[in-house]
């Protein structure tokens, strides 16, 4: 919450304080959740060196215990460093993995975020209108379960959308596309973002 909230102090500390009392314990989940809660608290703060660092310990832990909705949430965490750091190859394979599970498990605001992710690489490798539509339906997964993105994830998410739309150049075409995506089925959808980009 302290992140999401943009209390950075506090969204470090709580989860320092946290981590050091896991490990004494010998919590292997819970150092994990920890690591990722620091991971994105030092991505905020634009530390990447540090949220990879955190984020791929996190993912190390999760794979050993086998936490497959955790493992996840660290693929999709380390895939959006590298979107971030212009590492597009590898974060579409992040994406992916992270999206395989997720749809194995039925889990519609993970997907959501998978599909947002996958849409921001198409953007950036010039695939607007295919991004277009699957933005579209992960907004409308995320509407279907009630779930709204925080304040700075709605800031990040906007701002990227922004972006492909001035690059389109053709405000018409990137609604016309994102009301296609919104019709798309959630398989649909996850089949879309799967292909090989043409566009």
């Amino acid at each position: 919450m302290a992140c999401w909230e943009g209390d950075f102090v506090a969204a470090r500390t709580l989860p320092e304080e946290s981590l050091t009392i896991r490990r004494k314990l010998g919590d292997r989940w819970g150092i994990a959740e920890s690591l990722n809660n620091l991971g994105d608290v030092a991505n905020e703060q634009g530390d990447d060196s540090d949220a990879r660092r955190l984020h791929e310990e996190s993912l190390a832990i999760q794979r050993e215990l086998g936490d497959r909705i955790r493992i996840a949430i660290s693929l999709h965490a380390l895939g959006e460093l590298d979107c971030e750091q212009g590492n597009f190859g590898s974060a579409r394979a992040l994406f992916e993995e992270s999206l395989a599970i997720l749809r194995e498990l039925g889990l519609g605001r993970g997907i959501s975020y998978a599909l947002a992710g996958l849409a921001a690489v198409d953007a950036a490798l010039g695939g607007t209108l295919r991004a277009a539509r699957i933005w579209g339906v992960a907004e409308r997964l995320r509407e279907e379960i009630g779930f709204s993105l925080s304040s700075n994830e709605r800031s990040h998410y906007d701002q990227r959308v922004a972006t492909a739309r001035a690059a389109l150049k053709d405000d018409a075409a990137f609604d016309r596309a994102w009301q296609e995506g919104r019709a798309l089925t959630r398989e649909q959808a996850i089949e879309l973002a799967l292909e090989k980009m043409t566009e």
